[in-house]
């Protein structure tokens, strides 16, 4: 193995290789993610306001949730759908 990685042509192939790889992973995966959820908001109407800026033709939000930590704060957010 030692002896074919110090072949320039082959190094060559084999960098290229991970590089398309990568490039590949790190833009093509945000594209078939399924749903994500939005920052936390400290009021409703925040999280209402935030809403339409994830509106898009591959994306629409849902309904504004509130969920309360462990020091009985409350929070509201939102899950983006990606549309099929």
């Amino acid at each position: 193995m030692t002896k074919i990685m110090r072949r320039p042509r082959v190094r060559a192939l084999i960098t290229a290789t991970v590089v398309a790889g990568g490039l590949v992973l790190a833009t093509g995966q945000p594209a078939y993610a399924g749903s994500y959820r939005s920052p936390f908001y400290s009021t409703q109407a925040a999280c209402n306001a935030a809403r339409p800026a994830h509106v898009s033709s591959w994306t629409s939000p849902g309904p504004c949730h509130a969920v309360t930590n462990t020091q009985g704060r409350v929070s509201w957010y939102f899950t983006v759908q990606t549309r099929y």
